[in-house]
């Protein structure tokens, strides 16, 4: 009795011991994350949510996250480089930038053509049915896997001299992010110009470009609209973004971590979403000569669009764009045009002609 007591002692004694350690080194244990963020220049969405999110992601999801934060324009590493860094672990998170990066996974063009998303809601809606997919090219492509997706919120155009309708853009130079977009451009008779967003603002100031798009928050907070006089609402593209982990960073994690991090990342997409429309109806009521509360103030022309003006857009779309997006896409992977067929052709209704009002 005696010996089993004595056994009994040192096993629990061992025990102790060895619950100590794990306990001393669970607590010891960090997660060391570089994370690669929006440039500065995108304005409010980077400073007051992005920002704040990942200075607080490691007390949100309890997790020992050592977060290293960098905005995109002080990292040096080109926007239109984040996959490949996912992929190669220079960094083990992104604000993946679509527009940029289509050129090497143009499914994320698929997210976004041209004319084909009017407004939040149906933004919303492709987001969730189109998600998946690109999750899974992502992952099999660059290893890199998709934490959330969100939105800018609609492409709008600001002009240096009058515009009616969208066939003025004939002839005129128009700064534009995607090969999508300066194929419509170019098929309506303006000149594309692609143009980092940060060089955009002094393009339209020295009358290098006449008409830029980007978002009406985007417009206001980098001062395009002091170079600009006319203020055409036309939903050219939704710009879409997302938050993509490197899967070797992923696959690191314990399945209870990546619980934590995935239902932060959904979250915070879901605020996101609400956080963009909010932001576009007070830039526009801003840039319209209305009341401002945290982006300069201007004066802008509004011009009205028109239904031709949509039903040009989306038939150019339709007849240039999506051929050509179609082409590029199969060439990266096969099938992907009958994937896009499947997912986002029903929600939008993209892929049919666009019937005549009666």
């Amino acid at each position: 009795m005696a010996v089993d007591r004595q056994v009994t002692v040192r096993l629990l004694l061992m025990a102790g011991v060895v619950a100590a350690f794990v306990a001393a080194w669970q607590q010891l244990r960090t997660i060391p994350m570089l994370v690669l963020g929006q440039p500065q220049s995108v304005g409010l969405l980077q400073r007051e949510q992005e920002a704040p999110f990942f200075r607080h992601l490691a007390d949100s999801t309890d997790l020992p996250l050592r977060i290293t934060y960098k905005t995109a324009d002080s990292f040096g590493l080109k926007d239109t480089h984040q996959l490949e860094a996912l992929r190669d672990g220079r960094v083990d998170i992104a604000s993946l930038r679509f527009m940029q990066n289509i050129a090497k996974e143009p499914a994320l063009e698929g997210l976004d053509l041209p004319g084909m998303i009017p407004d939040f809601p149906q933004a919303r809606r492709v987001a969730e049915a189109y998600g998946p997919t690109l999750d899974r090219d992502l992952q099999e492509r660059f290893g890199t896997k998709l934490l959330g997706l969100w939105s800018f919120g609609p492409q709008i155009m600001v002009c240096r001299s009058p515009i009616g309708k969208l066939e003025d853009l004939k002839g005129r130079k128009v700064r534009i992010a995607s090969p999508g977009l300066a194929q419509l451009i170019a098929a309506i008779g303006g000149i594309p110009a692609i143009l980092p967003f940060e060089d955009t603002r002094r393009a339209l100031e020295l009358g290098l470009v006449d008409c830029a798009v980007t978002s009406a928050a985007s417009a206001s907070f980098a001062g395009w609209t002091e170079h600009t006089r006319y203020y055409f609402p036309l939903a050219f593209q939704f710009g879409f973004n997302g938050y993509a982990i490197s899967l070797a960073k992923w696959k690191a994690l314990r399945p209870e971590e990546q619980d934590r991090l995935a239902q932060a990342f959904r979250a915070f997409s879901v605020k996101l979403w609400r956080y963009s429309e909010d932001l576009q109806r007070e830039s526009e009521r801003c840039i319209l000569g209305g009341q401002c509360r945290q982006l300069r103030p201007s004066d802008l022309r509004r011009v009205p669009v028109s239904s031709q003006d949509v039903q040009l857009l989306q038939r150019l779309s339709r007849e240039v764009v999506l051929p050509s997006w179609s082409a590029r896409c199969e060439a990266h992977r096969p099938g992907c045009r009958r994937s896009w067929d499947a997912i986002v052709a029903p929600v939008t209704g993209f892929a049919r002609p666009a019937q005549p009002r009666p």
